[in-house]
C-alpha cells in the first residue's frame, strides 16, 4: 500500500471517529477530548469577520469597534477582508464561511499530501488530528485558508516559481506572516530567488506601509495567549500569570534569552558542520521544510501565537521523516528530536486534563507544552543550513556526496 493512500485511510477513518462522537457526544464534550474549550456561537474567529460585516453597516470600523460580535473583539484582520463586506455577509453566514475555510484547508492537505511513504503518513495523519490543528478547525481560523494557498505555492513551485510567488504574496496581503514562506523560492536558484522573493518582500513591505495604520490596529488588537500557544513570549508571560512575582518573571525573561541563545548556536554549530542534504525522495517535501520552517521560526520570534498556527509545521513533517533514516548521526539525531518536538508540541494540550490525576502535573503539563516548542525550534534552526540549496552554501565547498537514508 502507497503512503497516500494509507494516508487517505487514516483520515478517512479519523474523519469517521470524530463524527460519531459529534453525533454521539455533541460539539461540547467532543471538543473537550482533545481539552479544546469550545466558543459559542460556533465557529468564533469567522464569525469575527461577518460580525464586522454587521458593524460595518452600522457605521463602525471593526478593526476599532466591532459591536456585532458576540465577545466585542475588534476585528484584528487586515482590512482586505472587508471586501468581503460586499457580499452581503451577516453572522448568519458564519457557517458557510466556515465551511469554505475548512474546505479550503482539507483542499491544502490533499494537494501537499503527495510522494510520501508509509511512517510519513502516518505522522501525518497523527499530527492532523492533534488538538493544536482542530483548535484552529473549531474556531473556523483563517489561518485553514492560508495553509491552502501555502499548499497551492508549493505545488506550482514544480511548474512556475512565479506562480508560487503570487500565490504566497495573496497570502502574506491576508495575513502577514505568510510573507516568511517565500524562503520555498530557494530551490529556483540565485537569480530566480533573489528577483521574486525580492518583488515580493517589496510589494509587502510597500503594502504594510501603505497601510500601516491598519497595521498598527492588528498588532494592538491580537490577543497575546498563553494557554494553547508557543512562541518567545509564552514562558515569561505564563509564569508572571501564575505568580504575579516580578522576580520570577525577570528569572523566566532571563531562562527565554538563554534558550534563545542556545537556539542560535544550534544553528552556528550545524553551519560550521557542513551538512550537506541526501538525495531528497521529493524536491517538495525540501520545499515544504523551507516554507514551515521560515513560517514556525518567524512566528515564534514575534512573540506570540495561537497554536492552530502549528499547522505550518506539517509541511516540514516529510522531510523531518526523510532525515530521520539519514546515514549521518548528526542529521538523523537533529530530525527525531525535530520529529518528536513537532508531534508533542501539536499534541500537548492533550496533557493537560491527564495532568489533574498527578500532584503537580499541571506544572508538569506547562513545562513540557513549552519545551517542546523551543527544542522544535532549536532543532528546526540545526536542520536549516542542510535545507540550503548549494548557491546559498557559498563557494569552496566539496560536491555534495549522495548518502541513500538507512530504512
Amino acid at each position: 500500500m502507497s503512503g497516500r493512500r494509507l494516508f487517505l485511510m487514516l483520515v478517512l477513518a479519523g474523519a469517521t471517529l470524530v463524527s460519531l462522537l459529534m453525533a454521539s457526544l455533541g460539539p461540547d464534550r467532543t471538543w473537550s477530548l482533545w481539552n479544546i474549550p469550545p466558543m459559542h456561537p460556533c465557529f468564533a474567529d469567522a464569525r469575527n469577520i461577518t460580525a464586522g460585516a454587521e458593524s460595518h453597516r452600522d457605521g463602525f470600523d471593526p478593526m476599532v469597534d466591532n459591536p456585532a460580535d458576540p465577545w466585542h473583539r475588534p476585528m484584528d484582520y487586515p482590512r482586505v477582508w472587508q471586501l468581503l463586506f460586499q457580499l452581503g455577509l451577516s453572522q448568519r453566514s458564519t457557517v458557510a464561511l466556515a465551511v469554505v475555510m475548512i474546505v479550503a484547508f482539507m483542499g491544502g492537505i490533499a494537494l501537499f499530501a503527495r510522494g510520501i511513504d508509509r511512517l510519513t503518513a502516518c505522522a501525518l495523519a497523527l499530527a492532523l488530528f492533534s488538538p493544536a490543528v482542530l483548535l484552529g478547525i473549531e474556531r473556523a481560523n483563517i489561518t485553514l485558508l492560508i495553509f491552502f494557498l501555502c499548499a497551492g505555492a508549493l505545488v506550482m513551485l514544480r511548474r512556475s516559481a512565479t506562480a508560487a510567488a503570487l500565490l504566497l504574496t495573496a497570502a502574506g496581503v491576508l495575513m502577514y506572516y505568510p510573507f516568511l514562506g517565500l524562503a520555498c523560492l530557494a530551490r529556483e536558484g540565485r537569480r530566480a530567488c533573489l528577483w521574486l522573493a525580492g518583488l515580493s518582500a517589496v510589494a509587502g513591505i510597500a503594502y504594510m506601509a501603505l497601510t500601516w495604520r491598519d497595521v498598527i490596529l492588528v498588532l494592538h488588537d491580537i490577543e497575546r495567549g498563553t494557554f494553547m500557544s508557543y512562541g518567545l513570549n509564552v514562558g515569561w508571560m505564563t509564569v508572571r500569570q501564575l505568580t504575579h512575582s516580578n522576580a520570577d518573571t525577570r528569572a523566566a525573561v532571563v531562562v527565554s534569552v538563554l534558550l534563545l541563545a542556545g537556539a542560535v548556536m544550534a544553528l552556528v554549530r550545524s553551519s560550521r558542520l557542513k551538512l550537506r542534504p541526501a538525495a531528497a525522495p521529493d524536491q517538495q517535501h525540501l520545499d515544504g521544510f523551507r516554507l514551515g520552517a521560515a513560517i514556525y521560526v518567524g512566528t515564534f520570534l514575534m512573540g506570540n501565537n495561537w497554536d492552530y498556527r502549528l499547522v505550518f509545521t506539517l509541511f516540514c513533517l516529510p522531510q523531518v521523516v526523510d532525515w530521520s533514516r539519514d546515514a549521518r548521526h548528526e542529521l538523523r539525531l537533529a530530525a527525531r528530536l525535530a520529529l518528536v518536538a513537532l508531534l508533542t508540541s501539536l499534541w500537548s494540550q492533550f496533557l493537560f486534563p491527564l495532568a489533574h490525576h498527578v500532584p503537580g502535573g499541571g506544572i508538569v503539563a506547562l513545562v513540557v507544552d513549552e519545551a517542546a516548542d523551543w527544542l522544535l525550534l532549536g532543532a528546526l534552526l540545526y536542520l536549516l543550513p542542510a535545507a540550503l540549496p548549494d548557491w546559498l552554501r557559498g563557494r569552496g565547498l566539496a560536491p555534495a556526496q549522495v548518502q541513500m537514508p538507512v530504512v
